[in-house]
């Protein structure tokens, strides 16, 4: 297994958060916005340079949230695929989106059709996102049906189905956004997301299973963005516990 932590820039901002990152394996998320993504495609040749200039290893990147069965899908993603190439990221990272009222069934097979046209054009691999939702256009059980890469996120996902995925499709994760999901009493049981790990609880039964399985994968530790410390510190204790001789 391999270690990083998720970070998001902006364009205005990504050499003063890439700087901080010196030497620290990252996901690199553009802006979740396609519109922003394109309109600041430019400046993807700046980030490259911020990258290598900061020594930040990137394991993957995220693509913005763009719809994957419109006919621009080619150009965004083909143009996130490039920034992967360049920086030597070995996945690119897609979010489903929601598929239109009543037309769901029309419109997965273009998305799968576009993402294996842009597969066959690179060696980076094209992995898309878990939701809990089926209205996606790409629901868990498609992205298993059609065997493509998955990127597991734990907290969009119950514990249950988290489980079984590992257990019958962990050949096909590549990637694993690790993070707890925390139900708040006081707030009559509304889970909070992608909080820090759980360091004697589910994170780590997940962690203890893949290794069982021999799992090569990419462990991406995504938490709320105020716990930029706290994520730092558990991905050192999970190389430390997991990889240590990669130390």
């Amino acid at each position: 297994m391999r270690f990083c932590v998720r970070r998001q820039i902006e364009f205005s901002n990504s050499n003063a958060r890439l700087k901080k990152l010196e030497g620290v394996p990252i996901e690199l998320a553009f802006p979740s916005d396609v519109d922003e993504f394109q309109h600041g495609r430019d400046r993807l040749a700046e980030v490259e340079k911020q990258v290598r200039s900061y020594r930040v290893p990137v394991f993957s990147v995220h693509a913005a949230d763009g719809n994957l069965a419109d006919d621009a899908f080619l150009d965004w993603a083909g143009r996130t695929v490039q920034f992967a190439e360049a920086v030597n990221a070995g996945i690119v990272v897609l979010h489903p989106e929601i598929a239109a009222a009543g037309r769901k069934k029309e419109e997965h097979q273009p998305v799968l059709d576009n993402i294996q046209h842009l597969q066959d054009r690179t060696k980076v691999t094209i992995a898309v996102e878990t939701f809990w939702d089926k209205k996606r256009v790409l629901p868990p059980d498609l992205i298993m049906s059609h065997q493509l890469p998955m990127v597991l996120d734990t907290s969009r996902l119950p514990k249950s189905e988290i489980t079984w995925v590992i257990e019958t499709y962990h050949t096909h994760i590549v990637n694993l956004h690790l993070s707890a999901v925390i139900r708040d009493r006081e707030l009559k049981g509304i889970a909070r997301k992608h909080q820090p790990i759980d360091r004697d609880g589910f994170c780590m039964d997940i962690l203890d299973r893949l290794q069982e399985l021999n799992w090569g994968g990419v462990v991406t530790l995504e938490y709320m963005p105020w716990l930029h410390d706290k994520v730092l510190d558990d991905r050192k204790l999970l190389e430390r516990i997991y990889s240590p001789g990669k130390l």
